[in-house]
């Protein structure tokens, strides 16, 4: 089974995309592990609404659309943007790095410390409502649980963990959404105990970030997926979905890596 995650959508090639998808690979179902190939999208961004939504529509594909319930019905951004915000795109993308190795606690300090100390205004961002989510679950796209803050699950406590998950459950029970049980990892981090406690809180079905394709039997709480953009060329796409690509791209980096020394 071959899993594709997406993120934003700004770009015409999705469009194409779709086409390909349509012609070569997809249902009008989806039925988890048993799918040829499976569309999700992470985080929730307003662009999905805007124009991938549509689009999957009017081509008749579903989709699992992980969101994070905290900043639904919101202008709260997404707390990688407000690195970008404050600290500019060099320094932004350096912390951000740091920020997904420490531990939650320290990471949520440092977030509001940097909020505190900026002169800018503080930013606001459009997200999906409520209406919107019932929408969309109602033509066919799956909303799905991505943590209820979006925080680095092998970076929490225990404590942490059923925390985000309880609010995630109370918030799809109070609006009647589907699926609170089908979860992605917040950048694809996990370890052990998140994946004992996802079990214990009710979590049937956890996807990785790792670009990699799903064969033979299938860990449930382990599936992969492959990493791909609204304006990856239709070539591309092919090439990734081949299998080549995972291959090659662990090679390539441990070439970049030696010539970096």
């Amino acid at each position: 089974m071959k899993v594709l995650a997406y993120h934003t959508f700004n770009n015409d090639a999705f469009a194409r995309h779709l086409k390909y998808l349509k012609n070569h690979y997809t249902s009008k179902k989806i039925d988890l592990l048993n799918n040829r190939l499976l569309i999700t999208v992470d985080d929730g961004h307003i662009s999905f609404y805007q124009n991938a939504f549509p689009l999957l529509k009017q081509y008749q594909i579903p989709a699992i659309l992980f969101i994070v319930p905290s900043l639904i019905s919101t202008e709260k951004p997404f707390w990688w943007d407000e690195l970008i915000y404050y600290l500019g795109n060099e320094k932004g993308a350096a912390e951000l790095k740091r920020l997904k190795t420490i531990p939650n606690e320290e990471r949520s300090a440092y977030l509001v410390e940097l909020r505190n100390a900026s002169k800018k205004p503080i930013l606001r961002q459009q997200q999906l409502t409520v209406v919107q989510l019932k929408e969309m679950q109602s033509t066919g796209i799956t909303i799905a649980n991505h943590s209820f803050s979006h925080p680095m699950f092998d970076q929490c406590t225990e404590e942490e963990l059923r925390e985000e998950l309880k609010k995630t459950k109370a918030f799809f029970k109070e609006h009647q959404l589907e699926g609170y049980d089908i979860f992605a990892y917040p950048n694809g981090n996990y370890n052990e105990l998140a994946e004992k406690v996802l079990k214990e809180e009710g979590i049937k079905y956890a996807f990785l970030f790792d670009h990699q394709i799903n064969k033979g039997e299938i860990n449930a709480m382990r599936i992969s997926r492959l990493s791909v953009n609204d304006d990856t060329p239709l070539w591309k796409l092919k090439f990734i979905l081949s299998g080549w690509h995972s291959k090659v791209l662990p090679l390539r980096k441990r070439i970049f890596g030696f010539l970096k020394k």
